[in-house]
């Protein structure tokens, strides 16, 4: 009888552990979400900035430089699409939209608007093909 309980006891703690090894493999690592994130939280502070009419140079540039160097992480974060010629050439245009934002800051909201627009077509196009 002692014997069937460990048995039973052996399956049980065996199949939790399997349950939970699975589940941490099934999630990856945090970094590709980690760079999603930030990206995600600049994103929303520019657009922030934009609706509070806040749209100075010292306002945007920090965030516009955040994305910028976060967008040097974008292939290697998500290394099964490295490779990929339509990943390679979205991320290059993401950096490119954020090149071209920095070298000559938006100067006010219509312009921001105008560079933020460009970025979210940017990143809606790799969320577009890779994402769905």
């Amino acid at each position: 009888m002692r014997s069937l309980i460990l048995v039973l006891i052996g399956l049980f703690v065996g199949a939790a552990c399997t349950l939970i090894a699975m589940s941490a493999l099934r999630q990856g690592t945090a970094y590709p979400n980690g760079v999603m994130a930030v990206m995600s939280a600049q994103m929303g502070a520019l657009n922030e900035s934009v609706k509070q009419n806040r749209c100075a140079a010292t306002d945007l540039t920090p965030r516009l430089q955040t994305l910028r160097h976060l967008g040097n992480d974008l292939e290697p974060a998500f290394l099964p699409t490295e490779d990929d010629e339509r990943f390679i050439a979205h991320s290059t245009e993401f950096r490119a939209a954020l090149d071209a934002a920095l070298a000559t800051p938006p100067s006010d909201c219509a312009a921001a608007n105008v560079a933020l627009d460009r970025i979210k077509n940017g990143c809606q196009a790799c969320h577009r093909d890779f994402k769905g």
